[in-house]
């Protein structure tokens, strides 16, 4: 398959660091031309965040692989030009500055919306372009500490711990993605083009699960609070210490799945015990319940084959991976997850994919990732029709 699912849109893109660019490379790899602006002699953000190997960033390489770069200063008057007239050949803006910079570079989607009625523009900060929180400079973790997520990540009598990657920014970039693709939509039947507003913070609050309802409903007695590797009111739903260092993950919710999993462990005297009869009455007595399962699983030498017997019972479990296990892992690989990139500094480098799939078309881009305006005079020439001496007049004055 070649055919992909974007093909024909063209994004103009202002973001750096993660939480944009991880954005704008799934719209790459959905078919989308993404032309990259970034500021003469330093580049985005991420180009100089690790790990780094023969001077190129494996973190830029990750989340760019296949766009184009162009270096404008964007405070210069004629930069300005040559954005507005780009624009005007574009469908897509996205932009993740501190809210307030886009303004004062008078780049707004007012001023995109006049010289391309049916632009849609994607912004995506930490809190939101507007309220009382706008203008705090913030990180994922800003939006993890204040989503309500830190507060439930980690051990019950330790402190609140951030997520082992940067969800914010992914989990940001993901919706910000499925409200591009419906104001696409909207686009279709309207013909009309607009603004969409991402706050890291409301994304990660969104997905925080039965913590709000939680309180909510019990008028805030439930104070939900960090349960460690165990959810807080189902059990078992956690991850096990199966020893010598092995750790799995298992899940019995409903009456069948604890009845097999009575069995596989030998220990169908459980099954019917009013102690732990259901999801909530097991969570209620979690140590007990836990202590039963890592009894059991350290009884096997090998993890693997305690794992073997659980899905035989059809209890759902896995091994908890290492990132190099994860790497060899066949049904990962058997879904194309790794794309191998020949980098032209680099060389061969793998590098995750993005995870759609789908049945007519592709996201898989080996394209490596620009240099840094590397395609300065190509797209000033195809898309401006400007000649070499007027590159070369910009280049002079420091514009490109």
């Amino acid at each position: 398959m070649s055919e992909r699912n974007l093909a024909g849109l063209r994004v103009l893109d202002f973001t750096r660091v993660l939480a944009g660019p991880y954005l704008t490379q799934m719209l790459q790899d959905l078919g989308a031309e993404v032309i990259k602006v970034e500021q003469p002699g330093k580049g985005s953000d991420e180009r100089a965040f690790s790990p780094i190997a023969r001077g190129q960033s494996g973190y830029y390489m990750m989340l760019n692989r296949g766009k184009k770069s162009i270096t404008l200063n964007l405070k210069d008057t004629k930069a300005k030009e040559i954005i507005f007239e780009l624009a005007k050949q574009s469908d897509i803006i996205t932009e993740n500055f501190k809210p307030g910079v886009m303004e004062s570079l008078g780049l707004t989607y007012e001023a995109f919306k006049k010289a391309k009625p049916n632009i849609i523009m994607c912004s995506i900060s930490t809190f939101g372009q507007q309220g009382p929180y706008s203008q705090r400079v913030g990180y994922d973790i800003v939006a993890q500490a204040m989503s309500g997520l830190m507060w439930m990540s980690g051990d019950t009598d330790r402190p609140p711990a951030r997520s082992g990657t940067s969800i914010g920014d992914v989990n940001a970039s993901s919706h910000a993605l499925g409200a591009i693709l419906a104001a696409l939509y909207y686009r279709e039947k309207t013909g009309q083009g607009q603004y969409i507003d991402i706050a890291m913070r409301d994304c990660l609050s969104a997905i925080i699960e039965t913590a709000i309802p939680r309180y909510t409903m019990s008028g805030g007695q439930d104070k939900p609070h960090r349960n460690g590797r165990h959810h807080a009111t189902m059990a078992p739903y956690g991850v096990f210490d199966a020893g010598q260092g092995n750790y799995i993950v298992l899940g019995a919710l409903n009456q069948a799945i604890w009845t097999r999993l009575c069995a596989a462990m030998n220990r169908e005297e459980l099954i019917d015990d009013p102690r732990y009869n259901s999801p909530t009455t097991r969570a209620e007595r979690l140590p007990e319940v836990v202590e039963v399962i890592e009894k059991w699983l350290q009884t096997y030498e090998d993890v693997s084959e305690a794992l073997g017997i659980l899905e035989i019972h059809e209890v759902p479990s896995a091994p908890v991976l290492s990132i190099e296990q994860l790497l060899r892992d066949p049904q990962f690989l058997m879904r194309d997850m790794i794309v191998e990139v020949e980098d032209p500094i680099f060389g061969k480098v793998q590098l995750p994919a993005t995870p759609m799939r789908f049945s007519e078309t592709t996201v898989i881009n080996a394209a490596p990732p620009p240099v840094l305006g590397g395609n300065t005079e190509e797209v000033l020439q195809s898309m401006l029709g400007m000649s070499d001496e007027e590159i070369a007049d910009l280049r002079s004055k420091k514009i490109i």
